[in-house]
């Protein structure tokens, strides 16, 4: 056989030699023949050289396919908790506006302010407070100690022209409900209460005992009580 024919027929069969897809005696002659030909020793060194570029080159393609598929799962977790720490802070939020808003409504007792601006407790369902044509308003707050309980008062006073007091509704709370039914029982026929109501954990009373008194006096008893005094 030519040589140069020799060479074509081994250079054609050199990518099924290097992946070992040729007979053992096809092999044979193969390697006989690269043991005497350089030119046919490069070619499969270059071969060789080609394999082991593309190999490399789809090892690093799965690389990058695994890394991004990683970073694709990473970035999906990080948004689903984003997303269910907005949802659940929604939640919360719009569950307390829902419960403000319940017990807002659920009690009839309102601070409001009158057509001269003064501010005073009233009841939508019985209009309890009593205004004179000239009366003025003050808000005391103050807290103290029953049996380790921390108990708050907040008193809404009424006087006439003459700072004489009209009215004064208590609203305490701090008690129990069982304890709030005890005292409500006990004033329910008192003379120095009157109106007496719970709603939402609080204790509503009409305080008679301050019906008649000079504000000054009245603002002299609650210095006792170290009580806040607003003015409205």
């Amino acid at each position: 056989m030519n040589p140069n024919n020799t060479c074509s027929l081994i250079e054609d069969l050199l990518p099924l030699y290097v992946e070992n897809l040729v007979s053992e005696k096809s092999k044979k002659e193969i390697e006989d023949h690269l043991k005497k030909c350089d030119r046919c020793s490069e070619i499969l060194k270059s071969i060789k050289e080609e394999n082991k570029l593309f190999l490399n080159e789809e090892l690093l393609t799965k690389d990058i396919n695994n890394n991004t598929e990683k970073e694709i799962k990473c970035i999906k977790n990080i948004k689903r908790k984003i997303v269910i720490k907005i949802i659940t802070t929604m939640l919360i939020t719009a569950i307390t506006i829902i419960a403000i808003f319940g017990i807002y409504i659920l009690s009839p007792y309102r601070f409001i302010k009158n057509e001269d601006g003064k501010l005073l407790l009233y009841n939508f369902n019985t209009g309890n407070i009593k205004q004179g044509l000239d009366s003025t308003n003050m808000l005391a707050t103050y807290t103290i100690d029953d049996n380790e309980k921390k108990i708050d008062y907040s008193i809404i006073f009424t006087f006439d022209k003459n700072n004489v007091c009209i009215n004064a509704r208590t609203v305490i709370s701090g008690y129990k409900e069982n304890e709030l039914i005890n005292f409500k029982r006990t004033w329910e026929n008192s003379v120095t209460v009157s109106n007496v109501k719970i709603e939402q954990q609080k204790l509503y009373i009409n305080d008679n005992i301050y019906v008649g008194k000079e504000k000054e006096n009245i603002l002299e008893s609650l210095k006792e009580y170290d009580a806040k005094i607003i003015e409205i």
